[in-house]
């Protein structure tokens, strides 16, 4: 066993059900002992009408990835003049930053959005930065393939496939979508310094890392940690699958700052949430540029 890599114990994440309309398999960072880093929550969701009323974030990335078998898009709108779909096999990365306001929701009769919501942290540095929005549409999404294996590299890159958005991203990121067939395995390598939270989203499978192995199955998610003071560049992680597995990957760079949370802010101080509060009631976060109607 690698000193400096450590593996969490296998989380199953919480039901997380919101009216008729929305369910999820919930994951925050408090599950994982730090080892979730810098995402701070991972909402695995199923979405069939409008549920959330427009809400403000501050201090981290709203990021929606919709998988490949979603039916019918889920809709955009932020306060920052972006009107869209996000439709299945597609990425949009809201970089909130010092504060903005969206809302997404499927629209059409019999749709069904199958995703994730993620919440990544920003950097201290970069929290009060001007919020902005990257759309990745899906035939810009590379793939990395081999027998038994086909691995969507939505952010960031594996195995010598890199995805062009990245370098627009505030900070670099790698989130992989991965399908393997029964008995086949797929290889990454996790950087110095980096986290990376892996999720079954259906099937069973195999995790190993540095002589340690655990075993998910669909709902299921666990925590790699490759401590920064290692002396090696990186650390292979093997994912196996037991049968037709889908799986994804989270990593970033872990940030080890501290967390003042409430909703969708999260700031380092007390004081940075306050402010963040106050500017958002006093209309600073803007307004959406379409109407929203609720459901």
């Amino acid at each position: 066993m690698n000193a400096f890599v450590r593996m969490s114990r296998v989380i199953a994440g919480r039901d997380l059900a919101i009216g008729a309309s929305f369910s999820a398999k919930h994951f925050d960072e408090g599950m994982f002992d730090g080892a979730m880093d810098p995402v701070v929550m991972l909402d695995h969701f199923q979405m069939t009408g409008p549920t959330f009323e427009p809400h403000p974030h501050a201090g981290i990335s709203a990021v929606t990835y919709v998988f490949e078998d979603a039916t019918g898009a889920h809709v955009n709108y932020d306060s920052l003049g972006n009107h869209g779909p996000i439709d299945p096999g597609a990425l949009h990365w809201f970089a909130a930053g010092r504060g903005a306001v969206h809302t997404e929701q499927p629209e059409g009769d019999g749709h069904r959005v199958h995703a994730l919501q993620i919440f990544v942290n920003l950097p201290a540095a970069r929290k009060y930065d001007a919020p902005y929005a990257v759309h990745v549409e899906p035939h810009d999404i590379p793939e990395f393939t081999a027998p038994g294996v086909r691995v969507r590299v939505v952010s960031g890159s594996s195995n010598g496939v890199s995805a062009p958005v990245t370098a627009k991203l505030p900070e670099p990121f790698t989130l992989l979508d991965g399908f393997l067939s029964h008995a086949s395995s797929f290889d990454h390598v996790l950087p110095r310094g980096w986290n990376a939270t892996i999720h079954a989203v259906s099937g069973t499978l195999r995790v190993e890392a540095a002589g340690a192995a655990r075993s998910l199955k669909a709902g299921e998610a666990v925590g790699i940690t490759f401590d920064r003071e290692a002396s090696a560049d990186g650390a292979w992680i093997r994912v196996i699958a037991d049968d037709d597995a889908h799986f994804v990957v989270l990593s970033g760079a872990a940030l080890r700052e501290p967390i003042v949370r409430h909703g969708p802010f999260v700031m380092n101080t007390r004081a940075q949430l306050d402010d963040r509060i106050s500017a958002y009631q006093s209309g600073a976060f803007g307004q959406l540029v379409a109407p929203f109607v609720a459901s």
